[in-house]
């Protein structure tokens, strides 16, 4: 066969591969589509944004159902979701940038920033990023009765979490224990650190660089036309929808709204180096341990009277790094965070393998969940 002969030869086989390959990812999207769908025909969330992006291709965007049970107001490209937990690995991308700049390290002492903090010479930054703390969720520590009516949205949040009634679960460093309350220390470090306050110091370090126009800290002084209400429903039978319990937004574990589009450029962003360097990202999305060295997935912690269930076949190496969830679904490596909050539910998604973003947002509590084994399933076949 001749040089010409060969070379349109592989051409062709390369064109094939490729378009096989965009024929899987159309079909896998365009079930992700109907299974999101389902859910708005099925009343299991009042409205829904999705955002996919394969590699550098075209961001698949669509919005479904609406903003306002009452008006009727449709979900739009411009509205803007809690984004509930996904805001702890936008938290931990800004420590990682003081770090990088040296006014952090992942060795610093909670005690350097909160000197009264119960076992703050023992719990460290890494230990806060990985939710290796031992310190409680306030909720579940016992918070002490001046506890203000925003907390931790309010100044020094950390003078309230040190006189909780049980402040560590176990030694620092020996388990992992998922901690919203480490994230709020985190935001006040980041504040202390920085000079700047928590909000302020993400748009300067974060939404500005990404050209994020919609991403923002909930509180009453911000309140913006697009943002989208949110709804519970009170048994899983419901196709009814009502308000959800009303408490202060979390801070920096939790206080962030946002969409589809600017999470899809966050995550570009962070890709290209633009936040952090790309080995920082690396080690901010590999497996954290414990002191001893043990994976954090092998050493999670659960209470002595707790029977944990047995988790389902397809998942493996549910665990954290650094502001990431991580984990293995039908053994492809998958980063992540997923988020629940009064009235929403949200998660986004990372394959590394083809540089895979999705984006899921919903504002029903736990809207994403009817459907989210079936959606991993679907969502592994874009690797």
């Amino acid at each position: 066969m001749k040089f010409s002969s060969l070379f349109t030869f592989y051409l062709l086989v390369i064109s094939t591969s490729f378009a096989q390959v965009a024929e899987k990812n159309r079909i896998a999207i365009q079930k992700i589509d109907s299974l999101i769908q389902s859910l708005i025909t099925n009343k299991k969330s009042a409205g829904f944004m999705m955002g996919i992006q394969v590699g550098a291709d075209k961001p698949y965007l669509k919005e479904y159902g609406v903003t306002d049970v009452q008006t009727k107001r449709p979900v739009k490209a411009t509205s803007i979701f809690r984004i509930a937990s996904v805001t702890k690995l936008i938290t931990a991308v800004a420590v990682m940038s003081l770090v990088e700049k040296g006014k952090l390290s992942l060795t610093d002492k909670l005690s350097t920033f909160f000197k009264d903090f119960p076992n703050g010479d023992k719990i460290t930054i890494y230990h806060l990023l990985s939710h290796t703390s031992g310190i409680p969720n306030w909720w579940e520590g016992g918070m002490p009765s001046d506890e203000p009516k925003d907390f931790p949205m309010c100044q020094q949040p950390h003078l309230y979490l040190q006189r909780m009634k049980t402040t560590s679960f176990f030694e620092p460093g020996s388990k992992h224990s998922y901690s919203n309350s480490g994230y709020v220390l985190l935001g006040e470090i980041i504040e202390r650190v920085s000079g700047m306050d928590y909000e302020k110091y993400l748009k300067f370090t974060i939404f500005n660089k990404a050209g994020m126009k919609s991403t923002m800290i909930e509180n009453e002084k911000n309140k913006n036309g697009n943002w989208v209400k949110g709804y519970k429903q009170n048994l899983p039978t419901d196709t009814t929808f009502s308000a959800p319990d009303v408490y202060a937004m979390p801070f920096a574990a939790g206080a962030l709204r946002s969409n589809t589009t600017d999470l899809l450029l966050f995550l570009s962003a962070l890709n290209e180096g633009r936040f952090v360097k790309k080995s920082t990202l690396r080690d901010m999305t590999a497996y954290a341990v414990t002191n001893s060295g043990v994976p954090v997935y092998d050493a999670i912690y659960f209470p002595p009277d707790f029977t944990p269930p047995n988790p389902p076949a397809h998942i493996k190496k549910y665990g954290y790094g650094l502001g990431f969830s991580l984990m293995e679904i039908y053994d492809v490596p998958v980063v992540w965070h997923s988020g629940g909050i009064a009235g929403f539910n949200s998660i986004m998604m990372y394959l590394p393998k083809t540089e895979t973003k999705i984006i899921l947002l919903s504002n029903t509590e736990n809207g994403i969940m009817p459907i989210w084994e079936e959606l991993q399933r679907n969502i592994v076949k874009l690797n």
